[in-house]
Order: structure tokens, then sequence, then C-alpha cells
């Protein structure tokens, strides 16, 4: 009896097994800008839940795909293909959208939508109308780095031997396209012999040109893209500028005491408008015993930097940034007066507890010129730090590592507060600097409709501090909701962007318009705020 009441027992399971649904996920993927069908597109379900498995499929000739076997759970809905981009993957950066696949319910009809990537192709041409062989061309936009708006490269290519170039793979946006030539920006500006690198010191040489045939990027032509779009006849007309030279004094001899042949210094020539730190700038450099020359230099302002390394007896090092302004001639007779480089020692405490050691931190000094990379000055268990011998200039502070749950509440160099977090090394003595940490955090959360009262899913909010790095950003959920932790306490103002670009909202300019559609809210120590926000749209 016990071995039949056992085997009518295995054929129940079975049938147990059997009849337990198999959840399917499936839908189609199409192009955002006709609706029709991507072929050979990766789907991905990409599981938000710790150790949850995530799922992909391959759509068919139709753009349709299907995913058998699904775990309930919540995912994130994902669409690759080359050629092609994520809505989600726009200007805007929201993340993708999500789905939910609940027990025992099948998932169907889900459309992912791809925007297909365009192509801008011409050609760069000298002022008689001949190619330009070998000339980079690039591709830049408008974004936001640290809340200011510049103009950066997005792509770039060179072009070929009759001139002709091809930009593919560009997203939907408005370009600017800019050639410089061939040797542009390549020459050397390594310290090595006397001679160093050599340049013909031409009067004149092909600049940077930007479509259709200007030097200045504020008169150049925007291109406009639309998705998929195939634009071509873009010719760029090079422009011949003026080159000069700057010429000057060594502070002291190019090698070292040993006579090995190592330069113990460094010297450039920085612009002063958009440095980039370690950046080649296109002009050649060569010097002998005593004298030093710049050459192939274009209009413009600069910095003289001169910078001798510690030597090993301990001596100081020595610095010295000398302003140029090259206009319509040579720069003639410019004289390096070194100083001794500036020590900072420094503390950081916190106001609180921290959630982890301070030896996890460290203070990253960055130079209002960039014309050198500065390591970071670790911070010991007790919160002291120490930076030596660092090149008289502006810098701004950042702590790397900080904690979840801390801000920077002040910074103190000495006596004098540094309330955007700059502090100028041109003129003072140097430490102590003092970097207090709070921990008073609090947080904000909400809702967002759109204006036609319905849930504004994936949307960008922002709380605007009076200080950039207080500033929170976060996106609402499918509901429209949102919740931002580790807010500093203080006056904010909160906007809510159906569309605006990342980082734009951290720039003065760009809010300016749209002041009176936020909401203003002041956060206590430790505090919480309920907000309910309405979508601007920057259409």
């Amino acid at each position: 009896m016990k071995w039949f009441a056992f085997a009518g027992i295995i054929p129940g399971l079975l049938w147990a097994q059997q009849a337990a649904p198999r959840l399917s996920v499936s839908g189609v993927v199409i192009s955002s800008t006709g609706g029709d069908p991507v072929r050979k597109a990766t789907v991905t379900l990409r599981a938000q839940d710790d150790g949850a498995i995530s799922y992909e499929a391959e759509s068919d000739g139709s753009g349709r795909f299907r995913m058998e076997d699904i775990a309930p759970g919540t995912y994130s809905v994902l669409g690759e293909r080359l050629g092609f981009m994520m809505e989600a993957d726009g200007a805007s950066g929201a993340p993708p959208p999500t789905l939910k696949v609940e027990a025992g319910q099948s998932v169907q009809d889900v459309k992912v939508k791809l925007i297909p990537l365009g192509v801008i192709s011409g050609r760069v041409l000298d002022e008689d109308g001949d190619p330009v062989r070998g000339a980079q061309v690039q591709a830049l936009s408008y974004s936001y780095m640290g809340g200011k708006r510049e103009l950066r490269p997005v792509d770039q290519v060179n072009a070929n031997d009759r001139g002709e170039f091809r930009l593919f793979g560009l997203h939907p946006g408005t370009f600017y396209l800019r050639a410089t030539g061939r040797n542009e920006g390549m020459r050397s500006m390594s310290f090595t012999t006397g001679a160093m690198v050599r340049s013909t010191n031409r009067s004149s040489a092909f600049g940077g040109t930007y479509f259709p045939s200007v030097t200045d990027a504020t008169h150049a032509t925007p291109i406009e893209l639309a998705g998929g779009a195939q634009l071509r006849g873009f010719d760029i007309r090079m422009r011949l500028e003026p080159r000069y030279s700057v010429r000057g004094k060594l502070p002291g001899p190019p090698r070292s005491e040993d006579g090995a042949g190592t330069p113990n210094y460094n010297l450039q020539l920085v612009p002063r408008a958009h440095p980039v730190m370690g950046g080649n700038y296109g002009y050649s450099f060569q010097m002998d015993n005593e004298n030093f020359e710049f050459t192939d230099v274009q209009p413009g302002s600069y910095l003289v930097v001169y910078t001798s390394l510690k030597r090993e007896d301990g001596a100081k090092g020595m610095h010295a940034r000398q302003p140029v302004e090259v206009a319509n001639s040579d720069v003639e007779g410019i004289v390096l007066t070194p100083a001794p480089g500036v020590d900072i020692s420094g503390l950081v405490r916190v106001e609180g507890t921290p959630s982890r050691p301070l030896d996890k931190l460290s203070v990253n000094l960055q130079m209002e010129s960039r014309a050198y990379f500065l390591p970071n000055a670790e911070v010991k268990p007790d919160g002291t730090f120490e930076i030596t011998d660092l090149v008289p200039d502006i810098y701004e502070i950042n702590l790397v590592g900080t904690h979840p749950g801390t801000y920077v509440k002040s910074i103190r160099l000495g006596d004098a507060e540094a309330p955007d977090l700059h502090i100028d090394l041109t003129k003072a003595s140097g430490g102590p600097l003092t970097v207090v940490l709070a921990t008073d955090v609090g947080e904000v959360e909400g809702s967002v409709k759109k204006a036609n009262g319905d849930a504004a899913a994936r949307v960008r909010v922002t709380l605007i501090a009076g200080r950039l790095d207080l500033s929170r950003s976060g996106f609402t959920d499918d509901q429209g909701k949102f919740h931002l932790k580790n807010v500093a306490p203080g006056e904010y103002k909160a906007f809510a962007w159906e569309d605006a670009p990342v980082g734009a909202p951290q720039d003065p300019d760009f809010r300016k318009p749209y002041e009176k559609q936020s909401t203003a809210l002041k956060l206590d120590p430790n505090g919480h705020q309920t907000l309910e926000l309405t979508t601007i749209s920057l259409k």
C-alpha cells in the first residue's frame, strides 16, 4: 500500500510541473524615425535585483523577439544594434524603461525603440580649392561640464588623398565641423637635447578652420543632424593664419648638475582660454643653453609656465608664470623670475560620525592653468595631509572618495574662507588648509507631473544650491516618483526637466529662462522635504 501511495504522488508532481505556466516576454524592435522593424538587434532584460538573472534575445527579420522561462522581477529594457542608439541614451541621459514581470503572467507587445545614427561627409580644401590630404576633421557639439557650456569633440577622422572625409555613427543633434592641417597639434614639445624639435618658423600656416571657412567657433555654421540622416557636401575651406614666435631667457641651465643630460625643469606655453591639462597646442619648441623659443604660435593669450624639478638633495623646486599676449608680431624678451614652490599642510575633520575611516579620502588640487598633472594627497587616519612644492596658481579643491552621507561644509586656507572651493596660491604662503565635512544630510522626495497632469516618468529632477558640489540630481521612476538622498542642509531651487541635456541644469545661463518655473525649498539639518513638481519642457 505504501508503494502505491508513493507511486500515485509521482505523476501528480510531474503534472504540476508541466502545468506550471512558462513566463515569456515578447515584442518588437523598431526605428524611432519611421517605425520600421530593426532586425538583428540585441534586446536585454537587465535584472534590477542583486543576484537575479538577466536575459537577452536577438530580433528576427521582422524585428520581433521572444524570451522564454523568464523569472518574475523588475528589469531594465535595453536594445542594441550597430548604427543605432537607445532613445534613453539621448542628450538627457534618462535611464532606460523598466518592465515588471509578475508571477503567472507573460508580457507581450513590448516595443523597443532605437534611434538610427547619422553621417556627415564632405571635403577639406585649401584656399585654391585643392584637397588638403590627411587633414583631421572633428565633429563637435556643445555639452556641459562643471556648470559651463563648452564645445567638445564627439568624433574625428582623417581626410583621404582627395581631401574627403566621412563622419559616421553620429547621434541626432547639432554639430560643428573643424578641420586642422595634417601636422597641426602634432609637433613635439618634449624636453630632451638642446636642439629639441626644430621648426621652419613659417610666417603663416593652416589653422583650425570651422565649416564653412572661419577660425572663430562663434561664427561657425551649425549642422542639424536628424536620426539616420546622411548629410553630404559639407566642404571646409581652410584658411591660412599668421604664426609668431615667443622668445625669452631661461632662468637656469637646461641640464642637470651631474651632466647626465636630463633636464631639471619643464617649460610650457599654455593657452589661457580652455586649457587642456598636459595638452599639445600645436607649436614647436627650441632652445640653447640660455634662450628658449616657441614657434608657430597662433594669436591669443598664453601663460609661459616654468617649473624646476625638486632635487634629490631636498632643495625645493622653483616656479614661474608669465602672461603673454600674441597679437600681430613676435613676442621678445620674456624674462622668467622663479619663486619657490608652495607647501600646504592640512586637516580634514568631520562633524558627526563618518561612515568609514578618513584614510580612504584624498585631497586633489586642480590647477586653474591646467599646466601639469598633480598627485592626490592621501589623508592619514588622523585626518592630516600634506602637499609640497606646488606651482603658485589658483586651485580648485576636490575630495576624492568622499563618504556617502557627508558633504564639504567649509574650507579655510589660514584665516581666509574659500566659499567657492578655490584657493589662491599665487601670493599666499600656503597652509594650514582646513576641510570640514558634515554628516547632517537630509532627503527630498516627491512626485512630478506633466502639464496635462500625467505622471512624468524618467525625467531629471535637480536641486540647485549656491555651490555646485552641493547640487543634487536624480530621475523619477515609471510612476513619476523621485527620492534624493544625502542632501546637505540649505536653500535650493528644484527643477524637473523633460529633456535637458546632461549637466545643463548646473549652468546659470541655461537655467535663467526657467527660474520662475522652479520650486524653492529650505532643508534643515537631517531634514526631510516632500515636493510636487511640474515638468519644464525645452521644446
